[in-house]
């Protein structure tokens, strides 16, 4: 269930706007007579004032339009040019008129009333978005909220229910339908923003996580992960790009209908409800209130579109409400968000609802700090004491009253832990999703590599163990231990953790292993110890090596978006298999030698702006940044330490971004360089990552071998392309099916230099790339069946005589 906050993480940008002043005078043209109670406003707005009785005016807006209009009885009305977020003087001379009455037309508008509301809407957003301002700030609560649902009028009746009578005091309803709550999390922060130069930053004043356990989400419960902002023209939810009903093409997508207008608070305004033109589109159906002067959204609601191409939501909500705090600035002030998540649609089996409620009060508009307040380590800065706060702190300062059941989901989760069927349940799931099952201060696993096969240990158990957080939230100790029914021998290695620094992510860790590898497969593919990288292979793993490594590295987090790596390590490599290591005697002949050892130094630093994670008490996943990483890694071979037979240095540098394109789906790219200066034998180099399995690696080269290609320099690139339903949702025969187009491309070239081969021969199905990369492509329709992603992959370039260049790889994914 932890995986489910993700939903909530949104994205925000920023506009700006400035207030546009004009002031003068009206006269008579003939007499220079001041003209009194003379209207003057701004065209195509209700913006405006009257001139005084010395004909005299003066207005300021941010909903300034590019002409100003002035009329009054008697006189011909003039409309002047107006130079927009400036403080200008316009002066008007009237000339009088003899008014006639002319034949009236009445004919049909060229366009229709809501076609007009929703441009003017557009017109109006960079003045309506809060990023207009010079500064505000505002205090904001943030509640999120995950239940059990699905439960049906005869959930009571089951009879693995019976055996957990206490749910029963805690059961709440929503529509009609029965719903357990199970987790809540709460946060109240301050918020902080200004203008020139542009900074944000947040404070969380009190944090609190109930019903689950080891998640650090606290960075995530404020404001600035929470912003759905009506004003974009996308808006990010579920990891996928909606289109906004205001968006600035809005109108191609959405079809609009003025349906009433009423006073909603003290306002006037215009109902303008929106749906989708086309099946398919990732848009909303529901309504807006339109300010009827500054064509400010003061509320919406929506639900996602019936057919839109997301998986697992079986409803979805949205509501927000907007005041105007002062004049001409308006501020959201209720976001609601649920979502009713089912595995499958139309099914008897248990569901969740995720529910998010953010508010807003005490706003302070364009009064900005000093640069320097703005600045912190962190995106999010968490008061010492944020997670303690009393019960009696809460019941003042939360903007909105907790009911009973969400007061009380800590003592229901505690009263469940102590029934031996719910324990049972709770720890399946953990192993599910994690691999490990639990056993106090204790973790066994790992489900996915319990057992494996290659050609050199035949087939392979191995187990391990490690401490859980009931054991300690601070070191984490780790063994694992493997045995080869061929080779019959045990393979075996250790690690610790340890978390120097909790508050500021400082990761220790020190190691030690020796067991079979396979060098060249990327570092986030299935190791040969993983049953499905193992058994479903297009080639047998024999070019292996029995490794043996120890060494310890430390992971720190500097300042915002820097993360620093260094370490030391040795290793030492033994051939297996059809794995060689072969010495050059001469021009013609070779000395093969059993092992080779290396001793290395590391350091790796990687920048990545605003780039945030959620957060185990060991590990964490990076849920992104919307702007590229970067990292450069540097490695030092030393000869002669621990007997270490080489001295080189390695470079890499590399570019990474994922960024949201809007209806064309979700672009993931890579660009990367490195450089091996001095003398190492090859699997010290740099061995391109190929794949043997049937299984797609996002990483890897799909159609080429292990030690293929083998370079001291290189450059590659490779990019993915998701499209989600951009293509097939317009197909009337697959529109049901949810299938999804994705294309991908990689490239890469290298060299190696002669001195290379000098240190060891290289292996005998290694290629050299002349003047040609490696190139390869696919195609391939992912969400099949909600879970599996099948791949046409063309290798373009250094084809084999008698093989295929198309092959068909298939990936397990869930996504939404």
């Amino acid at each position: 269930m932890r995986w489910l906050f993700i939903f909530f993480l949104l994205t925000t940008n920023f506009l700006s706007a400035q207030k546009t002043g004009v002031s003068g005078t009206v006269v008579e043209d003939e007499t220079g007579e001041p003209v009194p109670f003379a209207s003057v406003f701004f065209q195509d707005s209700k913006i405006g004032t009257e001139t005084d009785f010395d004909g005299k005016y003066a207005i300021e807006s941010y909903y300034a339009t590019d002409s100003l209009i002035v009329r009054a009885s008697g006189f011909a009305s003039q409309t002047v040019y107006v130079k927009r977020d400036e403080a200008q003087v316009i002066n008007f001379r009237l000339e009088p008129i003899t008014q006639t009455t002319e034949e009236v037309y009445i004919t049909a508008p060229d366009e229709k009333p809501s076609t007009v509301l929703h441009r003017r809407v557009v017109n109006n957003k960079p003045i309506n978005n809060k990023e207009k301002l010079g500064a505000y700030q505002y205090e904001t609560y943030n509640k999120i909220q995950l239940d059990l649902n699905n439960i049906g009028d005869q959930f009571e009746d089951r009879k693995i229910v019976q055996n957990l009578n206490l749910v029963m005091d805690y059961l709440d309803t929503m529509d009609g339908d029965k719903y357990l709550p199970l987790i809540l999390t709460e946060s109240l922060s301050d918020y902080y923003y200004r203008t020139n130069p542009k900074k944000k930053k947040e404070v969380v004043k009190a944090s609190r996580i109930t019903g689950i356990e080891n998640l650090e989400v606290n960075q995530f419960l404020g404001e600035m992960y929470q912003d759905i902002n009506v004003y974009e023209n996308y808006i990010g939810i579920f990891d996928k790009s909606f289109i906004s009903p205001i968006a600035n093409f809005g109108r191609a997508y959405y079809t609009l209908y003025l349906k009433d207008s009423a006073f909603i608070g003290k306002q006037w305004c215009y109902l303008l409800s929106f749906e989708p033109k086309r099946k398919g589109d990732l848009t909303f159906t529901g309504e807006m209130w339109i300010h009827d002067t500054t064509y400010a959204v003061k509320e919406w609601s929506a639900t996602v579109a019936d057919d839109a191409n997301i998986n697992y939501v079986n409803g979805f909500y949205l509501e927000q409400e907007f005041e105007q705090v002062e004049k001409e600035v308006w501020m959201m002030t209720s976001d609601k968000l649920i979502v009713d998540l089912k595995a499958l649609e139309n099914s008897k089996l248990l569901g969740f609802y995720g529910r998010k409620l953010t508010t807003r009060k005490n706003f302070l508009i364009n009064t900005p700090h000093p640069p320097d307040f703005y600045k912190s380590s962190e995106n999010v800065v968490i008061e010492a004491g944020a997670n303690k706060r009393s019960e009696e702190y809460w019941r003042e300062h939360r903007h909105v009253p907790l009911n009973k059941q969400e007061e009380d989901i800590d003592v229901m989760i505690d009263s469940l832990n102590e029934v031996p069927l719910f324990k049972a349940f709770k720890n399946f799931s953990f192993l599910v999703t994690t691999g490990f099952y639990p056993m106090g201060k204790f973790e066994l696993g790992n489900l996915k590599s319990l057992i494996s096969y290659n050609t050199v240990e035949g087939f392979r158990n191995q187990i391990q163990l490690r401490t859980s957080n009931d054991f300690s939230e601070r070191i984490e100790f780790s063994g694992r231990l493997a045995y080869g029914y061929l080779d019959e021998k045990f393979k075996y290695g250790g690690a610790i953790r340890y978390n120097v620094s909790p508050k500021k992510r400082g990761m220790l860790k020190v190691f030690y292993d020796y067991d079979v590898k396979q060098l060249g497969m990327p570092s986030n593919a299935e190791d040969i110890d993983g049953a499905l990288g193992s058994l479903f292979r297009t080639q047998p793993l024999d070019q292996l090596i029995m490794t043996e490594t120890f060494g310890t590295n430390i992971e720190k987090d500097m300042g915002k978006n820097f993360i620093i790596t260094a370490g030391v390590e040795w290793k030492k490599l033994g051939a297996l298999g059809a794995t060689q290591f072969r010495i050059p005697t001469s021009s013609i002949s070779f000395s093969p030698i059993e092992d080779i050892s290396t001793f290395e130094t590391s350091i790796k630093i990687r920048y990545a702006k605003n780039e945030e994670f959620i957060s185990g008490t060991f590990d964490r996943i990076s849920v992104g940044s919307k702007y590229p990483a970067i990292s450069l890694e540097s490695i030092l071979g030393i000869k002669g330490v621990l007997g270490s037979d080489y001295e080189y240095q390695k470079f890499e540098l590399k570019l990474s971004h994922s960024p949201k394109l809007g209806i064309f789906g979700k672009l993931y790219y890579e660009i990367y360089g490195g450089v091996v200066l001095g003398e190492a034998a090859y699997p010290f180099l740099k061995i391109h990552e190929g794949s043997q399995t049937y299984w797609f690696q996002n990483s890897a080269h799909n159609r080429m071998d292990y030690f293929e290609f083998i370079s001291d320099r290189y450059v590659g690139v490779s990019a993915e392309q998701h499209f989600n339903g951009l293509f097939f949702d317009r197909v009337p025969l697959l529109r049901n099916l949810k299938w999804r187009l994705v294309a991908s491309a990689k490239s890469v070239w290298g060299d190696i230099s002669e001195k290379q081969s000098q240190q060891m021969l290289l292996p005998d199905n290694t290629k050299l790339f002349g003047n040609t990369p490696y190139l390869e492509s696919a195609i391939g329709i992912e969400n099949i069946f909600k879970v599996f992603r099948v791949d046409a992959i063309w290798r373009i370039t250094h084809l084999e005589p008698g093989v295929s260049p198309v092959a068909i790889r298939a990936k397990f994914r869930i996504r939404f």
